[in-house]
């Protein structure tokens, strides 16, 4: 796509890190964090897709939420904390319901959903941080990573909405078993 072109014209207010070769978000994120962990000292750090499926109308809900409670580090995202305007699909839910089961299986972190793409979290935590797992399964380990080092996480509402644009972006359900085989060799294995 032509991101890194249109990013270029605003060059003189924002900051492009950009890698070589496209290596997905997981190597994104990385790099931006390390970015952050040298030279920013930003309060809050915001992640989220930018496939159009999240509502930045809720990233208000989430600094509230910091802002309110000094002994939570880090929001999640959740589809279905309460009902919200979220167009899941039946077949998509139990899956997700699912992922739920196995999070707390390989975690042991009780979450009412657990692929957590939208997050917002204090700058201090990003030393403990460190993304190593490649492709989709970050957002796994960025949630193994939350549970071992028992930072304190509140979820919120937030409003989905899937277009075909979006599901045609890696969000396939069949990538669920691919994530949870990398999850349980990256745990128990390596």
């Amino acid at each position: 796509d032509k991101t890194l072109e249109i990013l270029n014209s605003y060059n003189d207010s924002i900051i492009i890190l950009n890698h070589y070769k496209n290596r997905w978000q997981w190597a994104a994120l990385e790099t931006w964090f390390e970015y952050i962990r040298r030279y920013s000292n930003n309060k809050y750090i915001i992640t989220f897709d930018a496939d159009g499926q999240h509502d930045l109308n809720d990233l208000s809900n989430f600094i509230t939420t910091l802002d309110n409670n000094n002994e939570i580090d880090i929001v999640l995202w959740s589809r279905f904390i309460t009902k919200t305007n979220t167009n899941v699909s039946l077949s998509r839910k139990i899956i997700l319901k699912l992922w739920i089961l196995f999070t707390f299986f390989i975690s042991n972190i009780k979450l009412t959903d657990a692929h957590n793409w939208y997050r917002v979290f204090r700058r201090e935590i990003l030393s403990k941080m460190k993304i190593t797992i490649d492709w989709m399964w970050h957002a796994s380990e960025i949630v193994d990573v939350i549970a071992n080092n028992k930072i304190k996480f509140k979820e919120v509402p937030v409003n989905i909405k899937y277009t075909e644009y979006s599901l045609s972006k890696w969000q396939k359900s069949s990538n669920a078993i691919n994530i949870a085989i990398k999850m349980i060799w990256t745990k128990f294995f390596k």
